[in-house]
């Protein structure tokens, strides 16, 4: 793999070629300017740059989680399907944070996002259990009534 690295002194840019052992958080930045050079992948090694970067990437993701698990939670008409999807999607965010985030992410960081996702989880799972009590009594008055499949 091709590695460079662009210096700027003055106005002048200057591109330099090298190869490192170091290993870092390697992502795929998203820049659409067409005057830029095309980046395929960026590994950055400084950790305090990483913990930025992936502070920025999860406020991003925890805004739409929150946003649909709000959509569960405040929705008269949500399934217990519904809330089973949001609280998969809350283990994919935890399973994240914890494996692939967690030697570039601060340990209070990784505490403060963790502990975001278990109040989430909470209110998810008692709204999963009170869909599920009310599709059994509507189950139920169905078999009382006869006309169940």
């Amino acid at each position: 793999m091709e590695h460079y690295v662009i210096k700027k002194k003055n106005k002048n840019r200057k591109l330099n070629k090298f190869d490192f052992d170091e290993t870092g958080y390697v992502f795929k930045p998203n820049i659409k300017s067409p005057n830029l050079i095309k980046i395929t992948s960026l590994s950055i090694t400084n950790l305090e740059i990483t913990n930025s970067i992936l502070i920025k990437k999860l406020d991003k993701s925890f805004r739409k989680l929150a946003a649909i698990i709000l959509s569960v939670l405040n929705d008269e008409e949500a399934t217990s399907g519904d809330a089973t999807i949001a609280l998969n999607e809350l283990a994919k965010e935890k399973g994240i944070i914890t494996r692939k985030y967690r030697e570039y992410l601060k340990k209070e960081e990784q505490e403060k996002y963790l502990k975001r996702l278990k109040v989430l989880e909470k209110e998810v799972k008692e709204k999963l259990v009170t869909l599920k009590l009310e599709e059994e009594k509507v189950y139920e008055e169905e078999l009382e009534k006869g006309h169940s499949r």
